[in-house]
């Protein structure tokens, strides 16, 4: 028997130790004439699999093989590394692989863990996990020091046992470890509970403290994301610098103030504090320490700073450079913090000691509004008034419509765009752009097309490739289901009728009543695009705008296309054609309203009727609050639990056609009781397009879910940039959905919805005063917490919007105005003092009902204090 036949028996009987034992007795031809044979004994494995994948069983002889036979380290690091290969197991078999090249040199196994190394990323998933443990099995096998690559460290700090006794006798933790300091992003890997071991090493004498030091302030000043140096700042902080060592680094402790994360900022002020009361911080350093953080953008390290400089300015003799410190709060937007300030430096007047410092204080209290003017006048002279009139706000930037780039043109440019595609259910335009390219280019060359994506093909996960990824909640999967079907003459999936999909709540998963009705219309028509490959020339429904929309007259000259061909377009790719037209579509281009007239198929009657009728007219929407089901439903095991949430119920008038009827019956039952499971995870920022001039229709679909938008896969300004991009009446169901994307935007989500907001306001479509009517219903019954819609108004505020984010506050004010004695809800204060620099800016007046009697309350509290100054600027 031939060795590569010998090889094969071994392969195929799945005893992964058998085969590394039978590599290592092979010659240097018989390991020629295998390595020869294998890539094509792989390919043929795959192609027999059900579902072009193998499992760990069958993957683990393979790699063996490849590891023990193949010639070189460059073949054999990609061998280990391919994608067909990866076990999918977390399982480590990686003393199997290196036992099959044991008998090669020391310096060859060192070059493929070097080569494996360069492959490692720092933001691989666990798939990889089994490439870390190769590299460092080959790695350890040699006695040799670790490839140190940014991926092989991240590897490293991801396998290592928290026990401290493993780091303490790990011989790569002193080359390793200092890495952990210069690779960008490792520090959101790394375990919470290292930086107390790290530390407690240290103090053992394991490692040296002045490089761990050293290395976590080198981070800091490099700068990075805040998750990325919290973990750095936990390590410092075990560390415990004494004074000397701090003191040491005093210089770039003070550097870290103006601009870094605000946990470094913090952490870098309790060492200049420390400093200070050692009496080590010179005037030089207080003066940069004290400018950096009062301009900080974070209140709390602002607040930290000005009860610093209250403390020390006397205590310290540095009363005129405090003083001049505390003017650059003065022009704050916050009101809480200008006010400290004022009172700071009134505290502090009669022991100025400089004319020109007095002189400064009364021309930075130009800013101030006339309460705060008149106490710094009192404590230090006249001070002069303002110009006359409110400030100008900055202009609103003008809305600009997404584009959308031009139709995919060859096999090529499809294979090209095929690899590159992001699999991400927002972005709906790359995966609709790409399922047209894949039905017209295989219309005009299907041979062409297959021999281009061919090339691809293997850098496409398997799984993707079968039935199975028909589950998905990921519409991209389904352009890979289009090539799919080139590959596959007889796919082994049907299609779905309409009235399977929509009037039973059956959709290929058959009785999944818990995926909403837009989702499955979207599955039904994106199903269809897979059949018509090879079938129909073009598809009808694939948008020209960045709406949604489609112009008129390419969907009339598309029809004419399918008619030349001889071909019927898909009930659903129809339907959502007409969904998909303008509001104004025959205004727009008489010719097409004559042209479709003239077209003698089903599907060019139904279009010339729809463009003749005036398309979808705009139903009404009525919001209620009902008892929604909450988790326990679907996976508790007692009764359901409810909890209350908004609805939107659409009115919609009858004689609608049959495929576009149950998309505006909304709920699908006429009864909120059997809504579908509101914890979802599909791809709901693709539905504005779907109805792209009906907006208040798409909130009234997404408005259930909104509650849970934690559980939702998409971000909320993912969502609410989609609706900003759609047409039609924005009503009270658009506000409710707008108000649920202010009050829970996490902080890493707020600048999407923030955008989001400016494109609604630049467009005149931003329903401010209903938005605030929501807002303040939601929050009075502790549907959503307001601190963070008083933090997001505040950023929509900074584009200029402030007449719209007055016009939400004072609509929202009167259901949020605590009753006398009641506590008032956390971020009330922040709301009216965003308020009252909102009306500043605009220089509006208004009556809000219930304010004056909040401000005529007396006391000093904050509530008391901010409803009194947005009161005086209303009034």
């Amino acid at each position: 028997m031939t060795a590569w036949g010998a090889m094969r028996e071994r392969i195929e009987s799945g005893d992964a130790g058998e085969v590394a034992a039978f590599a290592r007795r092979l010659d240097e031809a018989e390991r020629r004439a295998v390595a020869k044979e294998l890539p094509g004994y792989l390919r043929e494995r795959v192609a027999l699999s059900e579902w072009r994948t193998l499992d760990a069983e069958a993957v683990r002889p393979l790699l063996v093989a490849g590891a023990g036979t193949l010639g070189g380290p460059a073949a054999v690091a990609t061998w280990l590394s391919r994608r067909d290969l990866r076990s999918w197991s977390q399982e480590s078999f990686a003393g199997r692989v290196v036992e099959a090249a044991l008998d090669r040199p020391a310096e060859w196994r060192a070059e493929v863990a070097r080569r494996l190394a360069e492959r490692l990323r720092i933001d691989a998933d666990w798939r990889a996990g089994d490439l870390w443990d190769f590299t460092a099995a080959f790695a350890r096998s040699t006695g040799l020091e670790p490839p140190a690559t940014d991926g092989f460290v991240a590897g490293w700090v991801r396998h290592r046992p928290y026990d401290p006794r493993v780091l303490r006798d790990d011989p790569w933790a002193d080359v390793l470890l200092p890495r952990v300091f210069e690779v960008d992003g490792l520090g959101a890997l790394l375990s919470e509970e290292w930086p107390e071991r790290i530390a407690a090493l240290a103090e053992e004498g394991r490692f040296d403290r002045k490089p761990l030091l050293d290395g976590c302030v080198s981070r800091f000043l490099r700068g990075g994301e805040a998750r990325d140096l919290r973990w750095f700042v936990a390590l410092h902080d075990a560390l415990a610098p004494t004074p000397d060592e701090s003191f040491a680094r005093l210089r770039d402790h003070v550097r870290l103030l103006p601009a870094s994360p605000a946990a470094v900022a913090e952490m870098a002020l309790r060492e200049v504090r420390r400093a200070d009361d050692d009496g080590r911080l010179g005037a030089a350093e207080f003066a940069e320490a004290a400018d950096a953080l009062l301009f900080r953008p974070e209140k709390k390290l602002v607040r930290a700073a000005l009860t610093w400089l209250d403390r020390t300015a006397r205590k310290r003799g540095r009363v005129d450079a405090t003083l001049a410190a505390l003017t650059a709060v003065f022009p704050s937007e916050a009101l809480d913090l200008r006010e400290r300030a004022v009172k700071g430096a009134v505290r502090h007047a009669a022991h100025v000691t400089d004319e020109q410092t007095g002189a400064a204080v009364r021309e930075a209290a130009a800013v101030l509004p006339a309460d705060l003017r008149e106490a710094v006048a009192a404590a230090f002279g006249e001070v002069e008034e303002p110009e006359a009139g409110p400030p100008v706000p900055p202009g609103l930037p003008p809305f600009t419509p997404r584009t959308l780039p031009p139709p995919i043109g060859s096999p090529a440019e499809l294979a090209e765009e095929f690899a590159a595609r992001t699999r991400t259910e927002s972005e709906w335009p790359g995966t609709e752009r790409l399922v047209a390219g894949v039905v017209e280019l295989a219309y005009r060359d299907a041979d062409a097309v297959r021999e281009a994506l061919r090339r691809v093909l293997p850098d496409a996960a398997s799984w993707e490739m079968s039935p199975h990824a028909l589950d998905s909640y990921d519409p991209g999967v389904w352009a890979t289901m289009c090539v799919r079907t080139l590959f596959d003459p007889k796919p082994k999936h049907g299609l779905v009728d309409a009235r399977g999909i929509l009037r039973h709540g059956r959709s290929w998963t058959r009785g999944d009543r818990d995926v909403p009705v837009l989702d499955r219309f979207l599955r039904w028509r994106l199903r269809e695009a897979s059949a018509a490959v090879r079938r129909a020339p073009v598809l009808l429904a694939t948008p020209t705008e960045g709406s949604g929309h489609i112009d008129p007259g390419v969907l009339v000259s598309r029809l004419e296309r399918l008619e030349a061909a001889g071909a019927d377009p898909g009930r659903a790719d129809l339907a959502q054609a007409l969904l998909r037209l303008p509001r104004d579509a025959a205004d727009l281009d008489g010719d097409a309203v004559s042209r479709a007239a003239r077209l003698p198929s089903k599907a060019g009657r139904a279009v010339a009727a729809w463009l003749a009728s005036g398309g979808l007219a705009d139903p009404d929407v009525e919001c209620a609050t009902v008892s929604l089901p909450q988790r326990g439903r679907r996976y508790g095991s007692g009764r359901p639990e409810y909890v209350s949430g908004t609805v939107a119920t659409v009115l919609a008038a009858g004689g609608l056609p049959p495929d576009i009827a149950p998309l505006l019956a909304v709920p699908e039952d006429g009864e909120w009781k059997s809504l579908p499971w509101p914890y979802y995870y599909g791809p709901m920022a693709w539905w504005p397009s779907m109805l792209p001039s009906h907006r208040e229709v798409v909130a009234a679909h997404v408005l259930p879910y909104s509650g849970h938008w934690d559980d939702v896969l998409v971000g909320q300004g993912a969502l609410l940039a989609e609706l900003a991009e759609a047409d039609g009446p924005a009503g009270t169901a658009t506000a409710h959905v707008l108000a649920y994307g202010l009050a829970t935007s996490p902080a890493d989500e707020r600048a999407a919805v923030v955008d989001a907001f400016a494109a609604f306001a630049g467009r005149g479509a931003l329903p401010a005063a209903g938005l605030g009517t929501a807002l303040g219903a939601l929050v009075a019954r502790d549907a959503v917490t307001l601190n963070r819609a008083a933090r997001a108004l505040d950023g929509v505020a900074d584009t200029g919007a402030y007449a719209d984010v007055l016009t939400v506050i004072t609509a929202a004010l009167p259901a949020l105005l605590p009753a006398p004695g009641e506590r008032p809800r956390s971020g009330l204060h922040d709301l009216i003092a965003l308020g009252t620099r909102a009306a500043e800016a605009t220089g509006a007046r208004a009556d809000v009902p219930g304010l004056a009697a909040v401000a005529a309350r007396g006391g000093s509290s904050r509530l008391v204090r901010e409803a009194a100054r947005l009161h005086r600027t209303l009034t």
